[in-house]
C-alpha cells in the first residue's frame, strides 16, 4: 500500500519454499495483468457477506421494528416514509415502504436481510475498485474490503431486515469519491465534484451515519499523498471534507423546506448537541471503542477485557505507522498521517456528534470502523514492509489470522445473539397462537415481558442480545402477524383473542384464559455467547 509495499515483488510470498524462479516470476506476471483474477476477486467479496450471514438470513425471526414495517407498509402506506421524514430521512423510508409492501409473511423477511447482506458484497466490490485505482495491491485491497462487510456493524445490517438500506448510502457517497478521484481536469473535474455533493446529500437523505462512507475512500488515498507536500495535502483534504460538508448541508436544507412547508412534520428527538466536551467524551469511550473493535463486542454489564485488550493493541497499531515516518525523517508524511487519523473518526462520526441523542450502536459506527480499518491495514502493511524480505509473508499471515476469526464471529456474533433468541421467542408466541381458535369470546391473553439480561451473555443496546418482546408494542404485533398467517382467510382474526402485555406479577381480579411468561420461558434457555464473553471464560 505505501509505495514500498505495492513494489515488494522480489522475494517470495512463502520464503521458505524453494520456488523456481523463473516459474514465480510468470505466476506473478500472470497475477497481476490475467483479468479473470480480478473478477474471480470481485466474485468472492460480494459472495462472501452472503455466505458468511446465511445461517442468519435463513433462520425464522422477524428483529423489533421489522414487525411494525410489515404491518404499515401494508395497511397504513406512507406511515413508514411520514416517521422516517421526520427524523430527517425520507428516502429510508422510501425505501423500507417498497421494500416491505413485497413482504407478506415472516418467513419472507429473509429476502430483505438476503439484500442487507447483498448490499455489504455491493459495498466489497465497489470498495475494492477503489482501492485498486488507489494504487493498493491486490491481495490487500481484497482483503480490506472483505474485512468492512463482517465487522460487528455490517453484522446488524446483515441480521436486520429493517436495516438493508443502510447500504444504500454507503454505496452512494463511495460513489461520489470515485467519481471526484476519476474525472479529470477542467469542466469535467468540477462536474464530479458537484456530482459527488449531491451523491453525498441523497445518502445523508437515507441514513445520515452511512453516508460519511465517502471519508473511507479519503483515508485510503493516504498512500498516494507520501509524497506531496504538507500544504498540497491539506488543500486537497479540506476539498474532500468540503464535498461531505456541503452534501450534508444540501440534506439539512432540504428538509428544512419541507418541514417549513408542510410536507412532513419534524420530529422533537432532532436537536443538536448543548455539551460538547461531555459529547466528545462519551465519543471516546462508547462509539470509538467499539469500531476499533473490528472483531469484538461491548456489553451492556460491563466492558470485556477482551475489548480493552484488542483495542489497545489496534490503537498501538495505528500510532506506530506515523511513528515509523517520523522516525525515518519523512515529518512531512507522518503529520499528515497523524493529522487524517485524528480528524477522519471525527468526522465520520459527526453526524451523531452533532445531534443531542447518545446512543452508541453498532448500526451507527459503519462508517467510523471502516476508516478506522483502513488506517489499521495501512499500518500494518507500513510495518511488515520493515521486516525486508520476509515482511510479505508476515504480512499475509495476518490477513489469513485476521480473515478467519472475523468469517468465524460474523457467522456466530449475528446467529447466536440475534437470530437465535429472537427465533426463540417467536416459537413461543407462535405455540401460543396455535391454542387460539375461533370461538363465540375471545381468548384473553396475558403477555408477562421477559427480564432484562436475556437469554444470551452478550446484550448491547438494542441490538446483539437484545428481544424484541421487551418493548410492550412488539408481542402484540408479532402476534397479530402470527394470527395472519394462521388464519389467512378471515379479515378479522383479531377479534378471537385479546392480548395485554405487562410484568409479574399479573393484574390481580382478572382471569386469563392464557398466559405467556417470558421470564420462565426464556431462562430455561440455553445462556449464548461467544467465546470471550466474561460469563464464558469463568466457567
Amino acid at each position: 500500500m505505501s509505495s514500498n509495499a505495492n513494489d515488494r515483488t522480489t522475494g517470495s510470498p512463502f520464503p521458505i519454499l524453494p520456488f523456481p524462479g523463473n516459474a514465480l516470476d510468470r505466476w506473478r506476471q500472470a497475477a497481476r495483468t490475467a483479468p479473470w483474477v480480478t473478477w474471480v476477486l470481485v466474485l468472492i467479496l460480494f459472495a462472501l457477506p452472503l455466505a458468511a450471514y446465511w445461517n442468519t438470513t435463513l433462520h425464522h425471526f422477524g428483529f423489533r421494528d421489522d414487525y411494525a414495517n410489515l404491518s404499515e407498509a401494508h395497511e397504513q402506506p406512507g406511515k413508514i416514509v411520514a416517521f422516517t421524514a421526520s427524523h430527517a430521512r425520507p428516502l429510508y423510508g422510501v425505501l423500507l415502504q417498497q421494500s416491505f409492501k413485497r413482504v407478506g409473511s415472516i418467513h419472507e423477511l429473509q429476502w430483505l436481510r438476503f439484500a442487507g447482506a447483498a448490499g455489504l458484497g455491493l459495498v466489497a466490490v465497489m470498495l475494492f475498485g477503489l482501492l485498486r485505482r488507489l494504487g493498493w495491491n491486490r491481495v490487500t485491497a481484497a482483503f480490506t474490503a472483505a474485512m468492512v462487510t463482517l465487522t460487528p456493524s455490517a453484522q446488524v445490517i446483515a441480521s436486520w431486515a429493517t436495516a438493508w438500506p443502510y447500504t444504500v448510502p454507503a454505496i452512494l457517497s463511495l460513489g461520489g469519491f470515485m467519481l471526484t478521484d476519476r474525472l479529470g481536469a477542467g469542466r469535467w473535474k468540477e462536474i464530479g465534484w458537484v456530482g459527488a455533493v449531491l451523491l453525498v446529500a441523497l445518502g445523508a437523505l437515507s441514513y445520515q451515519p452511512s453516508s460519511l462512507f465517502y471519508l473511507v475512500g479519503v483515508a485510503a488515498a493516504l498512500p498516494s499523498r507520501r509524497e506531496w507536500k504538507l500544504a498540497r495535502n491539506l488543500r486537497w483534504a479540506g476539498w474532500h471534507l468540503t464535498v461531505v460538508f456541503l452534501g450534508l448541508a444540501v440534506a439539512f436544507l432540504t428538509m428544512k423546506a419541507l418541514y417549513a412547508t408542510g410536507v412532513f412534520e419534524a420530529s422533537k428527538r432532532l436537536a443538536f448537541e448543548h455539551d460538547p466536551v461531555g459529547k466528545f467524551w462519551w465519543f471516546l469511550r462508547e462509539p470509538l471503542l467499539n469500531a476499533i473493535n473490528v472483531f469484538f463486542l461491548n456489553d451492556n454489564q460491563g466492558t470485556p477485557r477482551a475489548l480493552y485488550v484488542a483495542g489497545a493493541g489496534a490503537a498501538a497499531l495505528l500510532v506506530a505507522s506515523p511513528a515509523v515516518e517520523w522516525l525515518k525523517g519523512n515529518r512531512q508524511t507522518a503529520g499528515f498521517w497523524l493529522l487524517l487519523l485524528l480528524a477522519l473518526p471525527i468526522a465520520a462520526h459527526g453526524v451523531n456528534l452533532v445531534a443531542a441523542e447518545r446512543w452508541a450502536t453498532y448500526r451507527t459506527v459503519f462508517t467510523l470502523t471502516s476508516v478506522l480499518l483502513v488506517f489499521l491495514v495501512l499500518s500494518w502493511n507500513r510495518l511488515c514492509g520493515l521486516a525486508g524480505r520476509q515482511g510479505r509473508f508476515i504480512e499475509l499471515a495476518g490477513y489469513a489470522v485476521a480473515m478467519a476469526m472475523a468469517i468465524h464471529l460474523a457467522r456466530t456474533h449475528p446467529y447466536y445473539l440475534i437470530a437465535i433468541p429472537q427465533g426463540e421467542e417467536l416459537q413461543i408466541l407462535d405455540a401460543a397462537a396455535d391454542r387460539v381458535a375461533p370461538r363465540d369470546r375471545p381468548v384473553k391473553i396475558y403477555f408477562v415481558q421477559p427480564p432484562d439480561d436475556g437469554p444470551t451473555e452478550i446484550r448491547y443496546h438494542d441490538e446483539f442480545g437484545s428481544l424484541s418482546t421487551n418493548a410492550s408494542w412488539t408481542p402484540k404485533e408479532m402476534f397479530k402477524h402470527l394470527m395472519r398467517e394462521r388464519f389467512p382467510d378471515t379479515p378479522d382474526h383479531a377479534r378471537y383473542y385479546r392480548l395485554r402485555t405487562g410484568f409479574r406479577p399479573l393484574p390481580e381480579g382478572e382471569q386469563f384464559d392464557l398466559v405467556i411468561d417470558m421470564h420462565k420461558d426464556m431462562r430455561e434457555l440455553h445462556k449464548l455467547g461467544p467465546f470471550y464473553a466474561e460469563s464464558h471464560m469463568e466457567r
